[in-house]
C-alpha cells in the first residue's frame, strides 16, 4: 500500500518538530491514527480518556515547553469536546494545534450520522480555520496553521475528512484552472520549525508605555 495523505500530514508535523500527539481515537480519524502509526519513530500517540483532557494537555505542553501542542478528535461530538482545553488555549495566548476528523466528503450536507460543521464550530475559537478537500493541500495548510498558531498566539485547526485521510498522498484529482500550484510535500517548511524563544507569560509582560499613561493619577494630599 502506497503512502497515504495522512502520512503526509503527519510528516509535516514532524518537520515542524512536533513530537506528541494528544487524542483519542474514532471511527472519523482512522486514517490519520494509521498515519500516526507507521510513523510511530517520529511522533508518539498519548490516549486520553476524553477529548477535553487532550486539549488541554496540549495546551500545557505549549505553556511548559513554548513549543506546540497537538491534540485529535474524531468527528462529531469528539470534535465539540475539545473547545474547553481551546479556550484555555485562546485566552492564555498558547500555540495549539487542533486535528479533527470529518465525515466523507460524498455524504457532507446531508445530514449523515453525527455530522457537525466543525469548521464553522470552531470560527470563535480559531485564529486558523481549515477543511482540508484535496490531499494536495496538506503541506501548505499545515504550513499556515502552525507559523498562525505561533504568529498570533493562539489556536489552528484542522478538520479532514474520512476518504481524504486515506487517499493517496500525491493524489490531486481535480483540474487546474488557475496559475496557482499546490506546495510540494517533499518540500521543506517555508518557516521556521520551530518556536526559538519561549514567550513570557502574558501575566508577567511588562506593562505598556500607553497603559501606563492612562493610569488613573494618584490624588493630591489635602
Amino acid at each position: 500500500m502506497g503512502q497515504i495523505a495522512s502520512e503526509a500530514l503527519i510528516e509535516r508535523l514532524a518537520d515542524w518538530g512536533v513530537d506528541t500527539v494528544f487524542g483519542l481515537p474514532g471511527d472519523g480519524i482512522n486514517g490519520i491514527m494509521e498515519g500516526l502509526r507507521r510513523h510511530q519513530d517520529r511522533v508518539r500517540f498519548v490516549l486520553v480518556h476524553h477529548e477535553e483532557a487532550a486539549a488541554f494537555m496540549a495546551t500545557a505542553h505549549a505553556k511548559a515547553t513554548g513549543r506546540i501542542g497537538v491534540c485529535l478528535a474524531t468527528s462529531g461530538p469528539g470534535g465539540i469536546h475539545l473547545l474547553n482545553g481551546l479556550y484555555d488555549a485562546k485566552l492564555d495566548h498558547m500555540p495549539v494545534l487542533a486535528i479533527t476528523g470529518m465525515q466523507e466528503t460524498s455524504v457532507l450536507g446531508t445530514g449523515y450520522q453525527q455530522e457537525v460543521n466543525l469548521d464553522k464550530l470552531y470560527a470563535d475559537v480559531a485564529e486558523y480555520d481549515q477543511m482540508i478537500y484535496n490531499p494536495a493541500q496538506l503541506p501548505s495548510v499545515v504550513d499556515n496553521a502552525i507559523r498562525t498558531a505561533y504568529a498570533r498566539r493562539g489556536v489552528a485547526h484542522l478538520t479532514v475528512p474520512n476518504d481524504i485521510q486515506v487517499a493517496d498522498a500525491d493524489a490531486d484529482p481535480w483540474q487546474h484552472v488557475a496559475p496557482a500550484r499546490p506546495w510540494r510535500r517533499n518540500s521543506a517548511p517555508r518557516s521556521s520549525r520551530r518556536c526559538p524563544v519561549r514567550p513570557a507569560c502574558p501575566t508577567t509582560r511588562r506593562t505598556p508605555p500607553a497603559a501606563s499613561a492612562c493610569s488613573a493619577p494618584a490624588r493630591p494630599r489635602n
